[in-house]
């Protein structure tokens, strides 16, 4: 028996940080979904166009680990299709694009596009053209407006910019949810622990957008539970081990050993730029007050992202 055909609602877009504008798109992706008996899709690449089409990389929000699953958990979506973006996907005609990949050898029956999103060959695939294609080919078909917050657009570019001035609260505020930072973690010198501050350690992926060094407000997810923390991102100057940048949150009330385990690192709100200290003393000193500050933050914080 031939196997019954998939017929999807497809939000086409890159979706980095899964951003208020995002789950726009995918909010009417599930929307027709669910009016069509369809399964409600994104549809991404595995990389950013730009890593090929410009020859430099473009610093990532999300983390390539937990990509997918922050996509399916902040938009509600079924699945996530990754395309792999080659030449000659970059190379391809809009029009064969919808036509051979989305319609044909991924079923659309509605594809949902952002009123700014530009796909194909030099980009000369726009939501016009979609628009009048997805009806030739008797398919449903939206564009969603831009999302504006305080007269500004939602956008990638713009949430990036603010993670590198280290404006964390606000870039949360325009992503609708904590940037994270996610990976293994993996063993360290263990010097906070021999300081009666046991951290754990995960490497700053590659691919990411990175925030100042310093010490973040933060809640660490493993295994489910969800822990506040203060998190350090930097070098370790004190220590002059440097390897790297490494995210190193101290788990507040917490024990255990999570060598191994994959974790979540939400930031909430830049406390104090990394520094040098003279002595481990100060240190003890200086993180006591991160701590003091951490509790406080959540104390007095309603955080609502919704």
């Amino acid at each position: 028996m031939k196997e019954k055909e998939v017929r999807r609602a497809i939000a086409l877009g890159f979706f980095d940080g899964v951003h208020c504008g995002h789950r726009a798109l995918m909010d009417m992706a599930v929307r027709r979904a669910r009016e069509n008996g369809a399964t409600a899709s994104v549809f991404t690449f595995d990389r950013h166009p730009n890593s090929l089409i410009s020859g430099r990389s473009t610093p990532l929000i999300t983390s390539p680990i937990i990509r997918a699953d922050e996509i399916k958990e902040q938009g509600g979506v079924d699945e996530v299709i990754f395309a792999h973006f080659d030449k000659s996907l970059m190379e391809m005609d809009w029009k064969e694009f919808v036509d051979k990949v989305l319609y044909e050898q991924f079923h659309a029956c509605w594809i949902i596009t952002g009123e700014n999103n530009r796909f194909g060959y030099r980009g000369q695939g726009n939501p016009e053209r979609l628009a009048e294609e997805c009806a030739r080919l008797g398919i449903g078909c939206d564009t969603i407006p831009n999302v504006m917050m305080d007269d500004i657009v939602v956008s990638s570019t713009y949430i990036r910019g603010l993670i590198a001035q280290g404006d964390i609260a606000r870039a949360n505020r325009f992503l609708g949810h904590p940037y994270t930072i996610a990976g293994v973690v993996g063993h360290g010198r263990t010097v906070g622990r021999r300081m009666g501050i046991p951290t754990c350690n995960i490497p700053l992926p590659a691919e990411m957008q990175v925030p100042p060094n310093g010490v973040y407000v933060s809640r660490v997810v493993v295994d489910g539970e969800s822990h506040i923390a203060a998190t350090n991102i930097g070098e370790r100057p004190t220590f002059a081990d440097q390897h790297g940048i490494t995210v190193e949150p101290h788990l507040l009330d917490f024990s255990g050993d999570l060598y191994g385990k994959l974790i979540r690192v939400e930031l909430y709100e830049f406390l104090r730029p990394e520094r040098q200290w003279p002595n481990v003393e100060e240190l003890k000193k200086a993180i006591a007050g991160d701590v003091r500050k951490t509790r406080e933050y959540f104390a007095n914080s309603d955080i609502c992202y919704a």
